[in-house]
């Protein structure tokens, strides 16, 4: 619509001259000359309208220029020729002068129109190759997405609609998708006049492209794009591979840290229960209770490895069933206490007086709070013991885990949430360096964070924080 609209607009001025020119202008000029007759004669009339012709034809479109060559060649012989104010010439000298006028104003105007189309055609392809030198910097930069670089093509040539499409295999005929730009409707004309930059990637225009110039440049156009859209393919592919990858890393690592971890407990408790069925052998009664334990503590560690194994390929798979409500923390860390796994529980809490209540799902909660004590555990000393504290902080309420073990280095605190990290595990004889990544997997689903800071007098502090339930019944 805009394009027509400027089509119509520059039609209506070159009228708008040409009734200037041929009904004003030359009459008036023809006029001035018929009053000055006796200081110019008909060859110095002839030359200043050839010179008024070729300044049109330089103004102006050919047939203008034409047309008031015709109108001068008429109103010379009508008023400078004998007999004057007809169209008849007496005398062959003024014949020869009046045709040679407008042989000269002719060649002229149409010497001037090439030049001039010469030109315009040079300015538009040094246009054209600014716009596709700026359009292969934007590509090797990469500023601008498919979608703007479509917008502003389509503004700086007059297009309406402009498309990039897709074909994909269908039977009996082949269906197109629309994958960058927009059409409102395929017409059978849109894709007779498609314009092809693969065997799979097209570009259609509405309305259809038909000017020549115009389809080359659209077709070197389009070419740039395709390169775009491949290197958008690679790069797709390139984070596929590199997921790939990444996910077989993990499985060898998962593969090296089971064999490993499993192999420890599974001998432990298999030896306690053989030992306990070898009838040659008469236990006493601690002996019993003493195997019985170490195959407990050793099953204990199995199930804790195979929970968290689970967990984190849950977390993986994004099939975690999250069910939020207003949970108190208190209660959380109590529950948490009650179900660790090891015997030794060294842990002294201290919780703010009135806390309110978190957002978040109760389960998750004590499974983040489970892994954070039994890691504590595993790390501090025996003479010391963790410290578990929650306080209200900035509309969120933090719960920190404070060991005194040997703490990890600053510059490994980005490692310490990754799967199968044992960062500090001086002697890497239990755990698979799940739990930590487990917390944060755990933590992040239910809208809170978590972080590492450095136990004053030296350890670990695990800092977990969440937002506060507005609003939210308690579960």
């Amino acid at each position: 619509m805009k394009l027509e609209l400027g089509l119509a607009g520059a039609k209506a001025r070159e009228w708008q001259k040409a009734i200037l020119v041929l009904v004003v202008a030359l009459p008036a000029l023809i006029l001035l000359l018929v009053q000055l007759r006796q200081y110019f004669n008909l060859t110095t009339n002839t030359l200043l309208l050839l010179v008024a012709t070729v300044a049109i034809a330089v103004t102006s479109n050919l047939w203008l220029a034409i047309l008031s060559a015709i109108e001068s060649f008429l109103l010379l012989n009508y008023y400078f020729t004998p007999p004057f104010h007809t169209l008849r010439i007496s005398d062959k000298n003024d014949l020869v002068s009046l045709v040679v006028f407008m042989i000269s104003s002719v060649a002229a105007s149409l010497i001037l129109d090439q030049l001039k189309n010469r030109t315009m055609r040079l300015k538009r392809m040094s246009e054209e190759g600014l716009f596709l030198s700026g359009l292969a910097r934007e590509i090797i930069k990469g500023n601008q997405g498919i979608e703007a670089i479509l917008e502003n093509f389509k503004s700086s040539f007059g297009i309406e609609d402009l498309a990039i499409i897709k074909k994909l295999a269908a039977i009996p005929s082949i269906e197109v998708e629309i994958i960058y730009g927009t059409i409102p409707e395929i017409s059978a004309g849109i894709m007779d006049s498609e314009i092809k930059l693969s065997s799979e990637y097209s570009l259609l225009a509405n309305p259809p492209i038909t000017n020549g110039e115009l389809r080359n440049l659209v077709t070197t156009f389009g070419s740039q794009i395709l390169i775009l859209i491949e290197r958008e393919i690679f790069e797709l592919n390139e984070k596929a591979l590199s997921d790939i990858r990444q996910t077989d890393q993990m499985r060898v690592a998962l593969l090296n840290a089971v064999s490993h971890d499993l192999r420890g407990p599974l001998a432990s408790s298999k030896a306690a229960i053989s030992s306990l069925m070898n009838t040659e052998i008469e236990w006493s009664n601690d002996d019993r209770r003493e195997l019985l334990e170490s195959a407990n503590h050793s099953l204990d560690l199995l199930n804790n490895l195979i929970e968290n194994l689970l967990d984190m390929s849950r977390l993986e798979a994004d099939a975690i069933s999250l069910h939020t409500r207003a949970v108190d923390v208190e209660d959380a860390i109590s529950g948490a206490v009650k179900a660790l796994k090891t015997s030794e529980k060294r842990i002294e809490i201290f919780i703010d007086g009135d806390l309110p209540l978190v957002k978040g799902d109760p389960i998750l909660l004590e499974r983040v709070l489970v892994n954070l004590m039994e890691n504590a555990l595993r790390f501090t000393p025996k003479e010391h013991l963790v410290r578990v504290q929650a306080s209200d902080h900035m509309r969120n309420i933090e719960i920190r885990v404070i060991d005194h073990g040997p703490g990890i280095n600053p510059k490994d605190y980005a490692k310490v949430f990754l799967p199968f990290q044992r960062l500090g595990d001086r002697d890497n004889t239990t755990g698979v360096g799940l739990g930590l990544a487990i917390v944060k997997g755990f933590t992040e689903l239910m809208e809170g964070k978590v972080s590492i800071e450095q136990t004053a007098g030296g350890g670990l502090t695990v800092l977990v924080s969440l937002p506060i339930a507005f609003g939210i019944v308690h579960g």
